[in-house]
């Protein structure tokens, strides 16, 4: 009788277990939602900038630019200024107006906002 009844213990956790544990897969293009969209361009892009070291204001533009360029919301990089680890940048919408800050790490080239 115990055995029967550990069998059908057995049988309803492994026919219960995927369905539960398969909710909510990870899937391709889970990461729509992003402010600025998810990937650049490229083989040497990433997640949310390059892959590679940044090291002056002028790729630290060019960087956010093709970043932007991707969303199709038509928005720009403003004022860069560099810092000890990062570039902070002004992201501006079509009308100059700034709705967000974001940094460049030198090290890495990842953007984030800093909102």
């Amino acid at each position: 009788m115990k055995r029967i009844v550990y069998f059908i213990v057995f049988l309803f956790v492994v026919f219960t277990l995927p369905a539960v544990s398969g909710a909510q897969p990870m899937r391709r293009g889970m990461y729509r939602g992003a402010p600025y969209g998810h990937y650049c361009p490229g083989m040497q892009w990433g997640p949310y900038g390059v892959r590679k070291p940044v090291s002056t204001v002028e790729q630290a533009k060019q960087v956010i630019d093709v970043y932007l360029a991707e969303t199709g919301q038509n928005l720009t990089a403003g004022n860069i200024t560099e810092k000890n680890w990062y570039f902070e940048a002004e992201i501006l919408d079509r009308n100059k107006t700034v709705i967000d800050r974001v940094i460049v790490d030198k090290r890495s080239g990842r953007i984030r906002s800093i909102y």
